[in-house]
């Protein structure tokens, strides 16, 4: 049976869901900042949906192995767009803490999009596997470059229709959120496509590779921890240089534009090259970006390019680091340590996405872009323990 069909689903879903949660991770800060009359505070939402995310992980996990992929993201889909409705209500009537609740439920829903790479992968054999991963990721190029380009005009909307403005990007979200939930219901059907690329009888699949899990595991952290840190804090930081949502949209395109655009090039030098050197490669883009948003004028073209090189780095993070976590661990324990690992992905960030508001108000925006450059560094001491297991054993699949 051809994967293309379950693939093209899969693709839809992420295209959808990512079109409106990226307008929300763009408006969260400036939301919160009105809200609460603070900058301390205002990575609170967003850390909050980052945490739910890392629940919604492991929720989303358990219950593929009770009911099957399609339910798990189907349900994560739908309980989402419920509480992107429930968010712009919210919003409207200035009620912080239900706002908090709702985008926690936000984020535990949309773990199915992050999810869903690992459904790709699995449709396929390991030669390419990392290219799968990739088309997955770049299903969001669209969404999440449109997406914070429509800031302006939702909030134009907004103001028309004499509601908040910060009220017109959630239920822009939730009709995103429905479309991927639909799109799941009505298209993905694997069949045995998935068991038949990762038959348990296959040798790769019985291959278990503690050192290239914790590689995998590290590069996966550190970059979402890297990006939180800087993204979550830009559109406050050009606001209060004086520049409009115009601007933080047309930075925010940048760095989404890096993070899924080139998501089929990372998989492809994966499967070619070998995961390893792309994630070593992600470390060097990770920490260039770091240093660069911290040297350059805020809303210009060299942040532009900073934000864009986050994005880019975080995607070969991610598109490798994902395959080595896939293919480290045998097929009959993978589905639940894939829950695992994202979960503790999204926990992190979610503590990156909190401490960014603080540094923020303590340190300023370029020293909290040098701390992020400084970590993006982190999985390079990782190597040398996996460099002794791979030099003890045939060459391993990655």
């Amino acid at each position: 049976m051809s994967a293309r069909p379950a693939a093209a689903a899969l693709f839809a879903g992420v295209a959808a869901s990512s079109t409106g949660y990226t307008v929300i991770v763009a408006i969260l800060p400036l939301a919160a900042e009105d809200l609460l009359g603070s900058v301390r505070w205002s990575g609170l939402p967003s850390s909050l949906a980052t945490t739910g995310v890392a629940v919604g992980s492991a929720v989303l996990a358990g219950l593929t192995i009770r009911r099957g992929r399609r339910v798990a993201l189907v349900t994560g889909y739908a309980a989402a767009a419920l509480a992107a409705g429930v968010a712009a209500l919210a919003a409207a009537a200035g009620a912080f803490l239900p706002l908090l609740a709702a985008n926690f439920v936000l984020g535990g829903g949309y773990a199915a999009n992050r999810l869903s790479r690992y459904a790709a992968a699995d449709l396929y054999p390991p030669l390419h596997r990392s290219a799968a991963i990739g088309w997955n990721v770049w299903a969001a190029t669209v969404g999440s470059v449109v997406g914070p380009l429509l800031l302006g005009a939702t909030g134009r909307a907004s103001a028309a229709l004499s509601i908040p403005v910060v009220s017109g990007p959630f239920l822009l979200a939730g009709a995103s959120l429905i479309v991927a939930a639909l799109a799941l219901q009505l298209f993905y059907r694997p069949g045995r496509v998935g068991r038949v690329a990762g038959d348990s009888s296959s040798p790769d699949e019985r291959v278990e590779s503690p050192a290239g899990l914790r590689l995998g595991v590290a590069s996966l952290v550190v970059a979402q921890v890297v990006m939180v840190l800087i993204m979550t804090m830009t559109p406050i930081h050009i606001r209060h240089e004086g520049h409009g949502l115009d601007v933080v949209g047309v930075v925010f395109a940048s760095h989404t534009f890096g993070m899924f655009a080139l998501s089929p090039l990372a998989g492809i030098l994966s499967d070619r090259i070998g995961r390893v050197p792309v994630v070593v490669a992600a470390c060097v883009v990770l920490s260039a970006s770091g240093i660069l948003a911290a040297e350059s004028a805020s809303g210009s073209t060299a942040h532009a390019v900073a934000l864009l090189l986050l994005g880019l780095g975080w995607c070969l993070s991610f598109v490798a680091a994902s395959a080595l976590v896939t293919e480290s661990v045998s097929v009959v324990r993978r589905v639940r340590l894939q829950g695992r690992v994202d979960s503790l992905v999204w926990g992190s960030a979610a503590v990156a996405g909190l401490a960014s508001g603080l540094l923020l108000s303590v340190v300023g925006y370029g020293t909290l872009s040098r701390v992020g450059a400084v970590l993006a560094l982190v999985p390079l001491f990782v190597l040398s323990p996996l460099g002794r297991r791979a030099d003890s054993r045939e060459r391993p699949p990655w």
